[in-house]
């Protein structure tokens, strides 16, 4: 008798769940509550919705948390196996710009609930004129990925890249460098991206120039907007 009452208090819960989601979802604006409340439901699918709950902090930093809901249903009520979503975030981000240029700072944490997966992000990036002729961006970033489901070993990747621009003629020169697990995993690439005119493009890259068996890539990109 209780497993059975259970079972329909859950198939109550779940129609309950997707009737909102789906009405909500009908709206294509979030609502916020004086800029602080974080509320995004979004239709993935039919009888597949997630929604984003949080809320921000005014501080010097801009700080916000919340939580990824999602849930899936078949015609009959029944949740679909593997579209349960319950995940817990954080993030701070300190922006500034000026006249000469502009700095980011990023801390993001995830955790994933129910497959008990971890995520932390840490990036720092600038951009600002290095001269009448050179404009220069850099960005450093950190991620270490922790999955307790599979019983695997903590995965930390490093990156860092420079991107060196030309505002005369739009060329920008772009190199970057990953390190994975610090075991000897590192990759490199070079690219070189040219605008020739309005919607074309052309862009060549070199990966693991150092290698004895080095890829490289050309591309001419064409794009139509309407």
């Amino acid at each position: 008798m209780k497993t059975q009452l259970g079972f329909a208090m859950i198939s109550v819960s779940v129609r309950i769940f997707l009737c909102l989601s789906a009405g909500t979802a009908l709206f294509p604006l979030a609502a916020h509550a004086g800029d602080l409340l974080i509320w995004k439901p979004v239709k993935i699918a039919p009888r597949v919705y997630q929604t984003t709950i949080g809320f921000r902090l005014p501080m010097a930093w801009e700080m916000s948390a919340g939580a990824d809901l999602g849930l899936g249903g078949a015609p009959g009520g029944r949740v679909l196996s593997g579209s349960e979503l319950a995940t817990l975030w954080g993030r701070a981000v300190d922006d500034r710009s000026n006249f000469a240029g502009r700095s980011r700072r990023e801390v993001t944490v995830r955790v994933d609930t129910l497959r008990g997966n971890g995520t932390l992000y840490l990036g720092r990036s600038r951009n600002w004129i290095f001269s009448k002729d050179i404009d220069l961006q850099t960005s450093r970033s950190l991620n270490v990925n922790y999955m307790v489901a599979q019983s695997a070993s903590a995965s930390v990747t490093t990156e860092q890249a420079v991107t060196m621009i030309f505002p005369w003629t739009g060329t920008s020169v772009s190199a970057s460098g990953t390190l994975t697990d610090f075991k000897g995993g590192l990759s490199s690439s070079l690219a070189v991206n040219q605008p020739i005119a309005p919607n074309l493009n052309f862009n060549a890259s070199l990966t693991d120039p150092l290698t004895a068996t080095p890829a490289g890539a050309v591309n001419m990109n064409y794009r139509i907007r309407w």
